[in-house]
């Protein structure tokens, strides 16, 4: 019983659930990290109660040294109507598959745990798909975030990126678009 609550609240909590192993997409080819530094605008992101309480999701990836950089992710709550922050760090573990990623919060915050973060697709200069699985103990729940230089991306952009997703058998019917625009969204 327990553990079927814990299920469902991660999966709430996270996204959609599926019984099994997480899968293996393929990665962004020849990825640096150090392209990646800069502002992003989340564009769409997959459905999650987490997601609904955010709106005006922006990251600030600034890198460090060697296989390293931090995320700043800034957001509007809206349950609050207020910016609020959470920073974490970003390290490549292998240096042969630079484009997997591990998040890794600030410590002390909320279910601060680390979490893989893999870059799918980038130019580094519009967009940027990042991909993420969680295990669980039975099951595994993805997520995917497209990003863009950009707080909008038009319809051929977005398209291009469906066919991304789509090419590299990623699941795309859960993303959910992410307001950008609305004045809130404004510093």
């Amino acid at each position: 019983m327990w553990a079927q609550l814990i299920f469902l609240c991660l999966s709430a909590s996270v996204g959609f659930a599926a019984v099994g192993q997480c899968p293996s997409p393929k990665v962004q080819a020849d990825f640096e990290l150090e392209k990646l530094s800069g502002t992003w605008y989340l564009i769409e992101a997959t459905a999650s109660v987490d997601r609904v309480s955010r709106k005006c999701s922006t990251f600030i990836i600034e890198k460090k040294q060697g296989a390293k950089a931090s995320m700043l992710h800034k957001y509007v709550s809206t349950v609050t109507d207020k910016w609020k922050s959470e920073y974490s760090d970003l390290t490549t573990p292998k240096k042969d598959e630079p484009a997997k990623l591990l998040v890794n919060p600030l410590k002390g915050t909320i279910l601060a745990r680390k979490w893989p973060l893999w870059v799918i697709d980038t130019d580094y200069d519009t967009h940027a798909i990042l991909y993420a699985c969680h295990k669980l103990v039975l099951a595994y729940t993805e997520e995917v975030f497209i990003l863009s230089r950009t707080k909008t991306l038009d319809d051929k952009k977005m398209t291009t990126l469906y066919d991304i997703l789509k090419k590299k058998n990623i699941n795309q019917k859960n993303l959910v678009d992410v307001n950008q625009t609305g004045k809130e969204c404004q510093e």
